[in-house]
């Protein structure tokens, strides 16, 4: 973001709906506006064998901080942008608190999503190994060890297999409710 000079403290913060899968992309855009600042949340899952990718928060949504009587029309026409959230086509201000608790999540805006508490009966993907990509379910805990024994089909036989728990994706404790 370029210098902020005091007429810049009056600013307010919008909503912005990008283009179907084009957040980064759209947010990307506008921060190279002069004085238009980005904030995209996102989500990532606590490290295993290799960083999660990251996701949007709000799948669609970026907020950006502007005047909508100098900013508007770039912003309107950027690229991955679909519209700015607008009420009786007045773009509608974030309440300041709630781009401050938002922003408070994270420094960077990245928050990272634990998996749940993982229990028996839990479906789980296996994302590396001998069986990666298979798909079962907890059939017991083995904490003492961080193993757990998933219940899958192999070549049509229900099979248990004792399982490293970071080589399985365990449903998440996603906000908004994605897992």
């Amino acid at each position: 973001m370029n210098q902020v000079d005091s007429s810049e403290w009056s600013l307010d913060w919008y909503c912005i709906r990008a283009k179907p899968r084009m957040e980064s992309v759209a947010a990307a855009t506008l921060s190279t506006l002069d004085s238009v600042e980005v904030f995209l949340p996102r989500t990532t899952r606590p490290k295993k064998l290799k960083p999660s990718p990251l996701k949007v928060l709000f799948p669609g949504y970026f907020f950006a901080r502007f005047d909508p009587r100098i900013n508007i029309r770039n912003i309107h026409y950027a690229r991955g942008v679909a519209y700015v959230v607008r009420r009786k086509e007045v773009p509608v201000p974030i309440p300041s608190q709630v781009m401050i608790e938002l922003r408070l999540l994270s420094e960077d805006g990245i928050l990272e999503i634990p998996d749940k508490p993982h229990q028996v009966g839990n479906k789980v993907k296996i994302i590396s190994g001998l069986f990666k990509g298979g798909e079962g379910k907890v059939s017991q805990l083995v904490p003492a060890r961080e193993r757990v024994k998933v219940l899958f089909e192999i070549l049509g036989q229900p099979t248990e297999v004792e399982i490293d728990e970071n080589l399985l994706d365990f449903p998440s404790a996603h906000p908004m409710g994605a897992g």
